[in-house]
Order: C-alpha cells, then sequence, then structure tokens
C-alpha cells in the first residue's frame, strides 16, 4: 500500500509538473506575447525561390528580427509550384525540408512563426473544382504531418486574401481545412480570415469556426490611394479617426467573439510623401498595440521594403514598429525659421520621466542627440543649419526607468536663403512664360513637387520637377500631383488687367490649377481634355495686376493629370496719355519683317522708348524714339517671335507681337 501511495504521488507530481511545463498556449495568451512582427515578403512565394526582388532567404535574418525587437515572425509560402498535380499530390520532399529548415532558424530564437498558403491562385481561380480543393487539402494535411511536433508557437494561417471566393466558400474552407489539421495538429493555433482581400470587415462578416484554438486576421493598406498609391498626402484628422475607427471595430468583434485577431499586412510604399508615411506606419501600431491586436508589417524588400537584406540595414520605419508606443510623443511638426533654423513642435502624452531627446540626421547619416529638454517641452529650435539642405527629426520620450519611446521621424528642406530667375531677369508681363523655367531656388523655395527627383530627367535634371521633352521640340512640366506647385518672378509693367492663358494637354481632362501672384488669387481653371500628351489646348482666366516685380505661384489644385507648356499673359485693359487712344498710337510695318522694321506714332511723348523683347520675356532690344516715324534695324535679331513694348516715362503704353524672318 505504501508503495502504491508513493508511486501515485510520484505519478501525481509527475503529471502536475508536465502540465505546469508544457500548458498549452492558448490564443488569448499568445495574442498579448506576440505584440510586433514583420513579414517575409517575396521570398518562399515565387515558383523558384529567390525569383523576384530577393535572394533566398537567410539564417541571419532571423538573428537581426530578434535583436531589433520583433517577436513574430510570417513567412509566407507558396505550395502549388512544389506539389504534383494528381492524386495524391505529393509535395517535393526538398521543398518541405526548406521550409522546415526556415521555421526552425525562427522557433530555435524563440520568436512565434507563421506559415501560410500564399499566392495560391489556382485554387481560388478554380474554387468549384473539386480536384483543386482535394489538391489543397492534402497540402494541408502534408503540412500539418509535417510540422506536428514543432513549438505551439508555430502557427498555421490557412490561406491568403482569397479574392475570387465568395463568403460562403471561404466559410466552408475555413472550417474544413482547420478539420485536416486538427487530425494531427489538435491544438496548434490556426488563423483564418473572411474571403476577398482579408479586409477588417471580410474578417467580422465571415463565419466564426467551430474551434478553441483559433485567431482571426486581417490586412489594411487604408487608404489605398495614398499608401499603395502614394497619391497626395496623409494625416489629417478625420484621415486618423478612419485607422482609429477601424481597429476599434475590430477590437469590439474580437471581445465580443473571444476570437484575437492580428493585423498580418499593412504598410505605404516608399514613394509616399515622408512624413505622411512615416505618421501613417505610427498610427497603425499605436491603433493595434491600444486595441490588443498584433501585428506583422508587410516587408517585401522593394516598394514596401523596411529591411535591407543584404547589407543588414534597417529604414526609418523599423524604429516605429519597435519603439512607438502609445503614450509617446506625437503630432510632429516642423517649420522653418528664419534662413538657417527649424522649428520642431510636438504633443506630449504624458508629462513625467527624466526628459526629452531631441534627435537630428541628415539623408546620409544618423540619428543624433542635439538637445536634452524637460519632460513637458513642447517646441524646440534647432539653430545654425545649413541652408539647401533636408533634415530629419524625432523626438524621444526618456521615461523614469531609463525606457525610451520615441516619436516618428518627420523631415524639414530648408530652402536656398536667396532666389533668382531663370534667366537672370525677370519674365516681363504682357509676355509668355515656358513653364520648364520656374525659378531657380530648389524645393520649398520655389517649387514644390511630391517626389524628388526630376522622373523624366530632361532641361533641369538636378530639379525635383518632372519636365519632358515636347516632340515638336521644346519641353513641357508632366507628372503633376495635387498640392504641386512652381514659382515664376514677374515684372508687369503695367498696373491693370490681364488675361492670364496657360496652354496644357491632358489624356482624360479635368484637371485643375490656380494661379496666385501679389496675394490675389484666379478662379480656378479645369484643364480640358485633348485625347493625349502633347496636343495643346488654352484655358484663360483674369486678373488686375499691379505695375511692378512680383511672383506667380501656379498652383495644382487637382488632378487627372496634365502636362503644361507655356503661359501668356495679355494686357486687356485700355491705357490714355492726355485722352488720346493708345492703339492708334503706333503703327508697325511691315510685320512679318527683315531686315529693318518701319515706326510711326501719331503724337510726340516726352522719353518714349520701344522694347524688343523674346519669347522668354528676356529684353533683347532698346530703341530711343526721338522721331514720330523712324527705322529700325533687325539685323542683330534672330528669327523669332518678338514683343514690342512702346514706353513714356516708363508706363507701358502698347503691346505689338512682330514676327522676324
Amino acid at each position: 500500500m505504501r508503495g502504491f501511495r508513493l508511486g501515485l504521488t510520484i505519478g501525481l507530481f509527475l503529471i502536475f509538473i508536465s502540465s505546469t511545463v508544457f500548458a498549452q498556449l492558448t490564443p488569448q495568451q499568445a495574442i498579448t506575447q506576440i505584440e510586433r512582427g514583420i513579414n517575409i515578403g517575396n521570398t518562399l512565394e515565387p515558383p523558384d525561390e529567390g525569383g523576384w526582388n530577393n535572394g533566398p532567404l537567410q539564417e541571419y535574418y532571423f538573428d537581426d528580427y530578434k535583436t531589433e525587437g520583433f517577436t513574430c515572425v510570417r513567412v509566407p509560402v507558396r505550395w502549388d509550384q512544389h506539389t504534383s498535380s494528381s492524386a495524391p499530390f505529393t509535395i517535393d520532399e526538398s521543398w518541405l525540408n526548406r521550409v522546415e529548415q526556415v521555421v526552425d532558424w525562427g522557433l530555435q530564437r524563440n520568436l512565434f512563426i507563421i506559415i501560410n498558403a500564399h499566392h495560391e491562385d489556382w485554387l481560388k481561380q478554380n474554387y468549384s473544382n473539386p480536384t483543386y480543393r482535394a489538391r489543397f487539402d492534402s497540402i494541408w494535411s502534408q503540412v500539418a504531418r509535417r510540422f506536428k511536433d514543432k513549438s505551439e508557437k508555430l502557427f498555421f494561417e490557412i490561406i491568403n486574401e482569397p479574392i475570387g471566393l465568395t463568403l460562403g466558400e471561404i466559410n466552408e474552407l475555413n472550417a474544413r481545412i482547420i478539420s485536416i489539421i486538427r487530425v494531427t495538429n489538435p491544438t496548434r493555433i490556426i488563423i483564418f480570415s473572411g474571403n476577398g482581400w482579408s479586409s477588417a470587415n471580410d474578417l467580422m462578416n465571415a463565419a466564426i469556426p467551430n474551434d478553441n484554438y483559433l485567431m482571426g486576421y486581417y490586412h489594411s493598406y487604408d487608404p489605398w490611394e495614398f499608401a499603395g498609391l502614394a497619391n497626395g498626402t496623409w494625416g489629417t484628422i478625420s484621415e486618423v479617426n478612419a485607422v482609429k475607427t477601424q481597429f476599434q471595430n475590430v477590437a469590439q468583434w474580437s471581445q465580443q467573439n473571444n476570437i484575437p485577431v492580428m493585423i498580418s499586412e499593412f504598410g505605404a510604399v516608399r514613394n509616399c510623401d515622408y512624413n505622411s508615411r512615416m505618421y501613417h506606419y505610427s498610427t497603425y501600431v499605436e491603433e493595434a498595440l491600444t486595441s490588443g491586436i498584433a501585428f506583422q508589417v508587410w516587408d517585401d524588400g522593394g516598394d514596401f521594403g523596411i529591411y535591407e537584406r543584404d547589407s543588414r540595414t534597417w529604414s526609418e520605419v523599423k524604429d516605429i514598429l519597435v519603439k512607438t508606443y502609445p503614450d509617446g510623443p506625437t503630432r510632429l511638426r516642423t517649420f522653418t525659421s528664419g534662413d538657417s533654423s527649424a522649428l520642431l513642435i510636438w504633443q506630449n502624452r504624458i508629462t513625467t520621466g527624466n526628459g526629452i531627446r531631441i534627435e537630428r540626421k541628415t539623408a546620409a547619416g544618423d540619428f543624433t542627440e542635439v538637445a536634452l529638454l524637460g519632460p513637458t517641452a513642447t517646441s524646440y529650435t534647432d539653430p545654425g543649419l545649413s541652408p539647401g539642405n533636408t533634415y530629419y527629426y524625432r523626438v524621444v520620450k526618456i521615461n523614469s526607468d531609463l525606457s525610451e519611446m520615441c516619436s516618428y521621424p518627420i523631415c524639414i528642406y530648408l530652402p536656398p536663403v536667396s532666389r533668382s530667375s531663370f534667366h537672370g531677369l525677370p519674365f516681363q508681363i504682357p509676355g509668355f512664360i515656358d513653364a520648364e523655367d520656374f525659378d531657380i531656388g530648389g524645393e520649398g523655395l520655389t517649387y514644390h513637387d511630391t517626389e524628388p527627383s526630376n522622373i523624366p530627367g530632361y532641361y533641369r535634371p538636378n530639379e525635383g520637377v518632372d519636365i519632358e521633352p515636347r516632340s515638336g521640340g521644346g519641353y513641357q512640366i508632366s507628372y503633376v500631383e495635387n498640392g504641386e506647385w512652381l514659382e515664376y518672378t514677374l515684372d508687369v509693367n503695367q498696373t491693370g488687367p490681364y488675361n492670364i492663358t496657360a496652354f496644357t494637354a491632358s489624356q482624360d481632362g479635368g484637371g485643375k490649377i490656380r494661379f496666385d501672384i501679389a496675394g490675389a488669387s484666379s478662379n480656378v481653371l479645369t484643364i480640358p481634355k485633348t485625347n493625349n500628351w502633347t496636343t495643346l489646348a488654352p484655358v484663360t482666366t483674369s486678373m488686375n495686376l499691379v505695375a511692378g516685380e512680383q511672383i506667380l505661384r501656379v498652383n495644382i489644385i487637382s488632378i487627372p493629370k496634365f502636362n503644361i507648356d507655356r503661359f501668356e499673359f495679355e494686357y486687356t485693359g485700355v491705357s490714355s496719355v492726355e485722352e488720346t487712344d493708345v492703339q492708334s498710337l503706333l503703327n508697325v510695318y511691315p510685320n512679318p519683317a527683315s531686315g529693318n522694321i518701319n515706326i510711326s506714332y501719331n503724337k510726340q511723348l516726352e522719353n518714349t522708348k520701344l522694347n524688343f523683347f523674346n519669347i522668354l520675356g528676356e529684353l533683347v532690344k532698346s530703341v530711343d524714339l526721338s522721331q514720330i516715324n523712324s527705322s529700325v534695324s533687325l539685323n542683330d535679331l534672330s528669327k523669332g517671335i518678338y514683343i514690342l513694348r512702346m514706353s513714356s516715362k516708363n508706363n507701358v503704353l502698347i503691346t505689338k507681337k512682330i514676327i522676324v524672318f
């Protein structure tokens, strides 16, 4: 009896130890441990590993993920290219070995690992075919058997973005694959989604399978116009609230159904406006953490790239992913302050701790400390900067325990101290302006372009404005985007009303521009449709201009896109000198002319001049008119179109166009 009792006691003790050490991880426990994750995208999904924009997956990736603070790695896997097309649909042993090797690399570093069925379009496009369904079932049966003894930190995700399946079909697929996996993996955590692109609504509309070890997943690149297409900016209160609402709705669904949720893909392409993109990532991370939703950011080594795999370096997005907290500094803004200073403003959500560190870097450097402030500081002016450069800033909150919370980074461009006209002199108005001849000065001073390079690379390749050649000669502004602008220095010769005409080409029409001059704005002009990108059509508005030097700003209000060739300014008022009709003052003949041109006017005026301007608005010739009848040589002028302006006492009396041949 004593032996029996002793054996029973030892047995119970061993059972107790076993259940304590190897207690099954529940989905509710796992979701609190996962938190911050990353994808290894475009790697095991091509038909052959390394067949897209990345090379074969390396073990050191997992070292770097672990070192930087990620706790979960999602490994998208494509199976069909490595699986026979006829029963029993055997997966290549070499491919199973390779996937297992990758899984082990992650599990050995105590990371949560997710593998799935990714880019299985053959099934999505033919789901009604029973052979295709049987093949997919076989794939999961083989995967489940191969990995059944792996750590509970390995999760199975049924299928990625099942676009093409109906709601009924994804519900049926989820239930069937779960039952297949449960044969060999009774308690492994399985991740399911809804149909479509696996959006938040797709998940919440899906049927919840009857199983105790489930998580839900969804993807969000909202709004796609910004995050996926890089159009415009992002970060208004309404835009931020839309993201918050999405997370709140998913969190409420999760709580009501006791199904933990992860957002396993989100991000914004590198071509997005920098400051908007950083705030976008930060908002997603904050809301995920606030809502108890684990995340895996999408990293494909390309447009959504975060980890530079060959060089083992990281983009600035990485610190947002691992160092952003819901109570850290936020709402950063930057402003120029004088010629060589930047003003940084932010919002604190807690005001205790050891202080705030301001960090700065240039594009080629790393963040370094430039100031250490008190814990309640909300602004900082950084003096002594070099105009013509871009600077990046972030605010780091230092807690009492010396842990840190980083804001997202933002950048500011300090324009050069001075600007100048492209041709050295202001454009004479009335006259012509070629759109590509905007003032010299750079981004933020004489133009704003949402993308830092001249995409076509013509005419002014070192400027950020996009310029391309025209088929008939010359150049035009192209690839315009909402919010961009160009500036030109004008010398308006006479106060009064002017017609301003833009010559534009647009495949679709419907874009809009506006002119701002000396604090006044024109009507918004709608760009006409010309059915291609080179055929020009005029669009005209009127403005009252004041004589003298001033700045013209051409604002791109909205797209569809259009190209801009030139602007023309025509004086439309009637001036008078001692109540004389100026239209009868000047007679120019012949026109077109060659060699000489005859000038006559019917009233002698004091200090009368005749100025010749080329189509660039440059003054090329000036003649004193001391007699009412004169012959002026044109031999010093090249062939072309010229604007003649007759003036007296610096007042422009009349303008005429002549052609020299």
